[in-house]
């Protein structure tokens, strides 16, 4: 079942957290025909307003992070150090002028030769661990800045509440500082999932996620 706005109507970070576990759904056009790509959200960052002087919103609104005060479940898209795009989703309370989520890492699901040929590689590891590499790998560029994912016509991006029992279901959340930003490194809005390792007593980092941009 897709998320749907009222999901994404909360505390920037709770829903950040909230998001771990969910599936990320892309339908791509190659070579005439449509393909699903998907996969779990593995990791995430929230970004706040003016009580966080990381965000891009702090300082109040542009042109560029537009999309953060605006509707919550639309996606905000930048570029960013001049090779990469980042998908954010906005989500904030209702008295909340701005925030957005980040998703800095997924586990591919479906679609995986097609990732491996837009990343131009053969390792899985690489394919979606942060969150340049996630957008190359499921095609998402500037155009898509600002489509409603909670849009239930929408068929290009979105979010799925993940239904499978076999996977992700098993798992925990680590909380932590945030990745690249100078200010604000005191506020653990970075969110990471944990799942269970037979050979391990205990929960370790899933193996897609990277501490890497």
């Amino acid at each position: 079942m897709r998320l749907g706005r009222t999901f994404f109507e909360n505390e920037t970070h709770l829903v950040a957290q909230s998001l771990i576990g969910k599936l990320i759904v892309r339908y791509v056009s190659f070579y005439g025909n449509y393909y699903r790509l998907s996969g779990l959200i593995t990791e995430t960052e929230a970004y706040g307003y003016l009580n966080d002087p990381a965000s891009h919103a702090f300082k109040g609104e542009t042109m560029r992070n537009r999309p953060m005060f605006g509707q919550v479940g639309k996606a905000y898209v930048y570029f960013i150090y001049g090779n990469h795009y980042c998908l954010n989703v906005v989500a904030k309370a209702q008295n909340d002028h701005a925030g957005a989520v980040l998703i800095r890492s997924i586990e591919p699901i479906d679609g995986i030769g097609l990732m491996k040929i837009f990343r131009n590689t053969e390792e899985i590891s690489k394919l979606t661990t942060g969150p340049g590499r996630l957008a190359q790998a499921l095609r998402i560029t500037r155009k898509h800045n600002n489509l409603d994912l909670a849009d239930m016509n929408n068929k290009i991006l979105y979010i799925e509440d993940n239904r499978c029992p076999k996977i992700g279901k098993d798992f925990i959340l680590e909380s932590s500082e945030r990745i690249g930003i100078s200010l604000a490194n005191e506020i653990q809005w970075r969110y990471i999932m944990l799942v269970r390792n037979s050979s391990y007593d205990g929960f370790v980092p899933s193996s897609f996620i990277s501490k890497q941009s």
